[in-house]
């Protein structure tokens, strides 16, 4: 047996005793194992990543078991388990229109005919599953499978009717109150305004050509910059009429169609060179967003979260050796997109897409830079960036390009300690606890009524466990906080595409904070007790 084959083999025995932390492990190494061994790789491969995606499951992990899931079934798109634990980990995550697509292909890939009995075993889950899923998308006004959500169900519709609570509470001379409705609902603004100058465009007869009017990729583009959350599931219809304004503002402003950057800084130099700032700086802006809604798509549509965060680090790149070459230009001769708020929030979704792609060491180690960076960036910044006190002014927009990069840095070291934890053999749970310390300072900069907030002390729970360093106090104050964070966040995200599937989680860290209570009572547990995972299924 090879070696992949026989860490494949202690992983399962691992997932049978159901030590799926040690099972994760053991897989992890199985596929690397299996990049140096000879022979054909896609079916074995895509076993082992759906074997982590069933241990991520259990973890409830459930944005890691969708990576890797996905993954499975590139491999092998055959394979009716990775499209089953695929449409599982989408359930999980509230993604139901794309889940039930998936449970059909697992469907698809079982035999048609003569199966056995494993296989009608599968068969009878995978309908079941099926049935569940449509059952919840007609529940949701989803039933027609055009991925939208119930407009009175919307996170920023919500978040409208909350705003107009905030600016009732809060007094004329104070701060605006640290909320995620201003986030989703500024972030929408500048989304309907993109959709609707997209909306306008139409063909000059005389001339064959779009006409319309300019500005809406940049409004689509501060939107997702904002909260990327307002664009989940783009149409085929939206993604049409986006690309068909940006064909056309790249034609009026002479935006570039390079994909390299190296080419883009040289026509950017050059146009400044021969035709003036405003020609340089409408061409660049249209080029860099025109990246941004490309990967946007490749993100939200084909899970190409790789190709996402390669478009994210060529505008990273293009933008930070040009602001370096024109270190002398005014603000206004360079444009929007150099100034701090706009790089802020291109790193915080750049971060986001690292995560959500494969994590070779090479790429965890990019992470942990590329956070340690904004993190350096921001405390330099910040002092200079008071958030907004006056009535008028947008309280979002502090939160959107200063707080949540700020909260998005720390949660990707997070990730980073959590992934390496499950590698090293010295001291992973010295590295399980750096992560829940920063998992923990991540949530100070997401309010509690985002769903963000739980989800991530969610993640931090996870890694104080794994630690074994954390006493019982630490534990049990995370546990509140959850229950506490949650309740407030299903107001605005009930049914947003990570909030509709964890809401059951939460719903049962109150009763797990109960049961631990009781077993202090018991004499079962001390308080002073550092405790593990186990402790929760006492």
């Amino acid at each position: 047996m090879t070696i992949s084959g026989d860490l494949k083999s202690l992983g399962n025995a691992f997932f049978g005793a159901k030590d799926y932390v040690e099972a994760e492990k053991h897989y992890t190494r199985a596929i690397e194992a299996s990049g140096n061994e000879d022979g054909p790789k896609g079916p074995g491969l895509a076993v082992l990543y759906a074997n982590r995606a069933a241990c991520l499951l259990c973890l409830k992990r459930y944005m890691d078991a969708e990576r890797d899931a996905t993954k499975a079934t590139k491999l092998d798109p055959t394979y009716a388990k990775g499209f089953a634990r695929l449409a599982t980990a989408q359930d999980c995550l509230g993604n139901y229109t794309t889940s039930s697509q998936n449970w059909r292909r697992a469907l698809d890939a079982l035999p048609e005919a003569n199966l056995g009995a494993a296989e009608q075993n599968q068969k009878t889950q995978y309908e079941a599953g099926l049935m569940t899923t449509n059952a919840t998308l007609v529940k949701l006004g989803l039933g027609g499978g055009s991925g939208l959500r119930h407009e009175a169900r919307s996170p920023w519709d919500r978040a409208a009717v909350i705003i107009a609570r905030l600016r009732i509470q809060r007094s004329r001379n104070s701060p605006p109150i640290f909320s995620s409705a201003w986030v989703i609902h500024f972030a929408h603004e500048e989304f309907m305004n993109g959709v609707g100058l997209a909306s306008q465009l139409q063909i000059n007869p005389a001339t064959g050509y779009p006409a319309g009017a300019l500005l809406g990729i940049a409004s689509l583009t501060n939107a997702v910059l904002r909260d990327r959350r307002v664009i989940h599931c783009p149409t085929d219809e939206l993604i049409a009429k986006c690309n068909e304004q940006l064909r056309f503002e790249a034609r009026v402003t002479g935006a570039w169609d390079h994909d390299r950057p190296e080419l883009v800084i040289q026509s950017a130099l050059v146009r400044q060179s021969e035709q003036g700032w405003p020609a340089a700086r409408q061409a660049l802006s249209i080029t860099v967003r025109g990246w941004i809604l490309h990967a946007v798509v490749e993100a939200s549509v084909n899970q190409r979260h790789d190709i996402a965060a390669m478009l994210y680090k060529n505008c990273l790149d293009v933008l930070s050796s040009l602001r370096a070459t024109w270190i002398e230009a005014t603000p206004k001769d360079r444009g929007v997109v150099f100034e701090n708020s706009f790089i802020f929030g291109l790193r915080r979704i750049y971060l986001d897409a690292l995560m959500k792609s494969e994590p070779t060491p090479d790429l965890l180690e990019v992470l942990q830079q590329q956070s340690d960076a904004l993190i350096l960036e921001l405390e330099e910044a910040l002092p200079r960036s008071p958030a907004p006190r006056e009535e008028s002014a947008d309280p979002g927009f502090f939160s959107s390009f200063y707080m949540y990069p700020r909260g998005q840095a720390f949660a990707a070291k997070g990730f980073y300690y959590k992934k390496i934890a499950t590698r090293t053999r010295s001291d992973p749970n010295f590295c399980f606890r750096r992560s829940a310390l920063e998992y923990l300072k991540s949530v100070q900069f997401f309010p509690e009524d985002d769903e963000q907030h739980p989800w991530l002390l969610n993640e931090a729970l996870e890694s104080m466990l794994n630690a074994r360093s954390f006493p019982l106090p630490e534990i049990l104050d995370v546990l509140n906080r959850i229950g506490v964070s949650a309740l407030k966040a299903k107001e605005i995200w009930e049914c947003s595409s990570l909030g509709a599937g964890v809401w059951a989680t939460f719903h049962h860290v109150a009763q797990q904070e109960a049961r631990l209570r009781l077993l202090v009572e018991e004499g079962k547990l001390s308080m002073e007790a550092c405790v593990g995972s186990e402790v929760l299924r006492l």
